[in-house]
């Protein structure tokens, strides 16, 4: 398998709108965020990386009107939003925190300048999104294990395997994904098909039943190379 040429795509999701009110004596509140924020690091040869990071959209209340916030994500300056005359902060859409690999944690953090008390601090995680097959050699029909991060929507795994461009099976990997940052791990066929023709499957895992070339949500590719093997 060639992860040299693993492939992703990331897709915004909706988040959870915070209803803001006039600003009285109440203390600042933030908009939930998510539970997990995914980064994208795509990698060719002979090019340097290109990162992606998940979209974080900020909203909050109850600051002093027209008073400056700083906004930071683990202590490090994100952003300074001026509140409006109610104080309310303007709806932002800030990069959540770049994550290498694996998972991580963060705290998406405002406080208002003048007045520290108004502080308002919010945890969270970051995953990288990843897709391993262990061991990278196989028989096609040797169960592997397939490893996962990133497919963070609470609802199935699937794998598609591509022929010359043509779906020729899918499989479920995970029945639901359960926790906030969709790790999984789990041991399938490598190719779940009775003497797969030889050449270069493509392989692509997602969350949806039924194959797209752009798929909602993340997907990964990567590339299967069968292959005879003289003994």
């Amino acid at each position: 398998m060639d992860t040299s040429r693993m492939t992703t795509r990331l897709v915004g999701a909706a988040l959870a709108a915070l209803a803001l009110l006039p600003a009285t004596a109440q203390a600042a509140a933030l908009a939930p965020l998510k539970p997990c924020y995914i980064s994208v690091t795509q990698t060719s040869p002979g090019a340097a990386p290109q990162v992606t990071r998940e979209s974080l959209d900020l909203a909050g209340n109850g600051f002093t009107a027209g008073s400056l916030v700083d906004v930071s994500f683990n202590g490090k300056l994100e952003r300074t939003i001026q509140a409006d005359a109610a104080g309310n902060l303007p709806p932002q859409i800030l990069q959540s925190p770049y994550q290498a690999k694996g998972q991580g944690t963060f705290t998406l953090t405002a406080a208002e300048r003048g007045n520290p008390a108004n502080t308002v601090a919010l945890p969270s995680r970051t995953t990288a999104l990843t897709l391993k097959l262990k061991p990278k050699r196989a028989r096609p029909s040797t169960r592997i294990r397939f490893k996962g991060a990133g497919f963070t929507a609470q609802k199935a795994v699937w794998a598609h395997y591509l022929y010359k461009g043509k779906v020729r099976k899918t499989v479920r990997l995970v029945k639901r994904i359960k926790n906030p940052c969709g790790t999984f791990s789990v041991k399938r066929k490598q190719i779940p098909i009775k003497r797969p023709k030889l050449g270069v499957w493509r392989l692509q895992v997602d969350q949806q039943k039924h194959y797209s070339r752009a798929p909602d949500g993340v997907n990964v590719r990567a590339d299967i190379n069968v292959q005879k093997v003289f003994r």
